[in-house]
């Protein structure tokens, strides 16, 4: 490696940084992009120069929709001029600068390109993402020759303030604003908090205001939206009210009549929780003065507080409240939206504005330190621990009973960011009571609550129960005799059979090997599907060190050599002793556990050519155990509660006297093929539960 440490032979030729290669072609916008058009601070009245535009994707897109654009690249465009802008994008171009300062340079130059508002955008880590790269000055090369420099969240913030002495504010993982203009930041910053508010139903005639209905209606629409009167500038038929009625205030008297006063007051309070959470929430970076504010704001300060000391006292005074766990915990508990859980509080990201201020700023550092999460359409409130997490569920609105695919987690005690793929759990949890999740005047809540009253009525959800998981809801289901079709509970077919189980599949990227994680685990006999990385990694081991299986952990790059001695012998082979050779060439030896842990699937280690046990035989041992229900899926990895929860039960059928295959080959010392052809002949007595067979060894017939 780089300064002083040795580079391996197949990293010398990429000691020459190609930059070039880190553009990548877009069948749509890159992530910057997307939260400029989202947050609307590049439209078609505000024009974007790309700082670094790659082949200029975003740029023809832009196009496309009618926004002007322009981009400047060195490598693909560097005959463009670099021209000022009211926005400019330096999109994913710092992390592959390794140059220190040239780095500072290309930031500051975009900064003085940018007229309103500058995006920073560059990679960040969640997790370890190192696997394979090579250390080069702060950052890694990586395998195709490009240059990367992974921030964290904070870093990447920290960097950008400290070389541009500028506040910056997060718009996604990764991607920040900078603002030169103070009225945009303030109007982009307060919108963050603005929930929309409906406006008060008029509740009796009243014939002076059907006269005026038009201009009345659009004074309750600017009332609604400010939360207080509208100033004579703020409101653009101010001079025919006055006209008509005397005053705003006079006319905004008849609105009252036919309206409820207890509306009203209700608006007013909302649009001053906003000015509160927006207030709070400032103090994650540096709160503006009074003077800094629009005026829009300043007035919104006097009319709801008096003066700003008032209105950051009692922002404050919250804040403080959002750190104790206590104060979060009663909140979750008194909200009328969310599902409660027994640790957290569940909410579509629909409603996060209708929770109640101490939640709304509670959420709401979490959003100040990460910006918004794309696709993550569900926030999980942490009751007790100090973390928000951030989730998408593609098939919410579709599915019955969806699961959840991709978590973003933030610790708000720490300002720690994790990151988890959640769709390939093998008994994952199923969401339910949807209808929790959302505002009561949402349309799609009427058809999920039907759901919910049906599966409470028939005893698939009891109150205390937490998200059941998939097995536990076919179980369920079928016991009960229900199914669902769409979001209605109905009665099933008599004939319908339980679920089919299906077998897992060998590693798609190798054709062998069991993924779990980010690792990726093989038979010896197979460790050349892994590559060099495996050759490498072997030679660090000492001499006659013997192993059976090969763990390549793709996240960090370490290499794991495990003895398993019952490997060929054993339904479930247990771990002895193993060897770890971490990326940088260091290795570390490990005793076998006392209660070592166990290896299920053990055919997905090996192709179906591996001749040390039967393959079919395997793949059966697989069906019967997934089979079983009530398995506690956490604990099934131990040696201990294998053998006295699950291999008892896989060996004696809980129908009294009838013997699972592997029992039975066991007792009757036949292959597969062998116990099949007694079964086709007729010469075995059995019979079939779901996928498994069952037989009676003492109803055999002779042969």
């Amino acid at each position: 490696m780089v300064g002083g440490n040795l580079v391996s032979d197949r990293w010398r030729r990429y000691l020459e940084v190609k930059r070039h290669k880190a553009a990548i072609r877009r069948h749509e916008h890159s992530l910057p992009v997307k939260c400029l058009v989202r947050d609307q601070l590049v439209n078609k009245h505000r024009a974007m120069f790309d700082f670094g535009c790659g082949h200029g994707d975003d740029l023809a897109a832009l196009k496309a929709e009618g926004i002007e654009c322009g981009g400047f690249d060195p490598a693909f465009r560097p005959d463009a001029p670099k021209l000022s802008a009211p926005v400019v994008n330096l999109g994913f171009v710092l992390n592959v600068i390794e140059d220190v300062q040239e780095r500072a340079d290309t930031l500051k130059e975009a900064w003085q390109l940018a007229e309103q508002v500058l995006c920073v955008a560059a990679r960040i880590l969640v997790s370890d993402q190192s696997g394979g790269d090579v250390e080069y000055g702060d950052g890694v090369l990586t395998r195709i020759g490009t240059f990367q420099k992974y921030f964290t969240q904070a870093e990447l913030r920290q960097y950008v303030e400290a070389t541009l002495g500028q506040e910056c504010f997060p718009a996604a993982p990764g991607v920040f604003y900078v603002f030169r203009d103070e009225e945009l930041k303030s109007n982009y910053l307060a919108s963050k908090y603005h929930r929309r508010i409906a406006a008060p139903r008029k509740r009796i005639a009243e014939v002076r205001y059907e006269a005026h209905r038009e201009v009345l209606d659009a004074l309750i629409e600017a009332i609604t939206e400010l939360g207080r009167l509208p100033e004579p500038d703020e409101f653009a038929l101010s001079e025919q009210v006055v006209d008509t009625f005397g005053s705003l205030k006079r006319a905004f008297g008849l609105i009252r009549r036919v309206t409820s006063e207890d509306d009203w007051e209700r608006v007013r309070k909302q649009r001053s929780e906003d000015l509160l959470v927006y207030l709070a929430l400032a103090n994650f970076g540096v709160r503006p003065k009074f003077s800094e504010l629009s005026i829009k704001f300043q007035r919104d300060v006097k009319a709801f507080f008096a003066n700003y000391k008032n209105a950051c006292n009692e922002a404050d005074r919250l804040m403080f409240r959002a750190g104790d766990p206590d104060e979060i915990d009663a909140a979750c508990k008194r909200s009328s939206i969310g599902r409660l859980c027994p640790s957290s509080l569940w909410i579509h990201e629909s409603v996060r504005d209708q929770l109640e201020p101490l939640l709304r700023i509670y959420e709401g550092c979490a959003r100040a330190y990460l910006g918004s999460i794309e696709d993550a359409n569900l926030i999980k409130l942490h009751r007790f621990s100090g973390k928000v997490s951030y989730l998408a569920c593609p098939d919410f609105d579709s599915v019955p009973h969806p699961i959840t695919t991709e978590t973003t987690k933030v610790w708000l005690r720490t300002l720690r960011v994790g990151y988890y793929e959640t769709k390939s759990r093998i008994d994952p949890p199923l969401l339910d009571r949807k209808n929790r999740m959302l505002d009561t005047e949402d349309d799609r809540r009427s058809k999920f609550e039907r759901l919910t009253n049906q599966e409470v009525k028939h005893g698939l959800l009891r109150d205390e129960d937490d998200f059941l998981t998939q097995s536990v809801w076919q179980e369920n289901l079928q016991a009960l005799g229900f199914e669902h079709r769409g979001h209605r509970l109905i009665k099933s077919s008599q004939n319908q059979s339980k679920p089919k189980v299906s077998l897992p599949k060998r590693c798609p990227r190798y054709g062998v090997g069991k993924r779990i994680g980010g690792a990726v685990y093989v038979h010896r006999q197979y460790e050349h599907v892994l590559g060099k990385v495996v050759v490498e990694a072997k030679g660090k081991l000492p001499a006659e060190f013997e192993y059976t299986v090969v763990k390549h952990n793709e996240m960090n790059g370490n290499v794991s050599f495990i003895h398993c001695p019952d490997f060929d012998t054993a339904h479930e082979p247990s771990t002895g002793g193993y060897a770890v050779v971490h990326l940088d060439g260091g290795i570390k030896l490990h005793p076998a556990f006392a209660d070592p842990y166990i290896y299920h699937h053990k055919w997905l280690f090996v192709a179906d050519d591996y001749q040390g046990f039967d393959i079919a035989e395997s793949q059966q041992r697989s069906l019967e155990w997934m089979m079983l229900d009530h398995v506690d899926k956490s604990r099934i990895g131990r040696l201990s509660y294998w053998n006295t929860e699950v291999e008892p039960r896989l060996t004696q059928s809980p129908d009294q006297g009838w013997l699972r295959s592997a029992e039975v080959r066991k007792r009757l010392k036949l292959t597969t093929c062998a116990l099949a052809h007694l079964r086709d002949s007729g010469k075995i007595r059995f019979k079939k539960k779901g996928n498994a067979y069952l037989y009676r060894v003492d109803d055999r017939s002779d042969e």
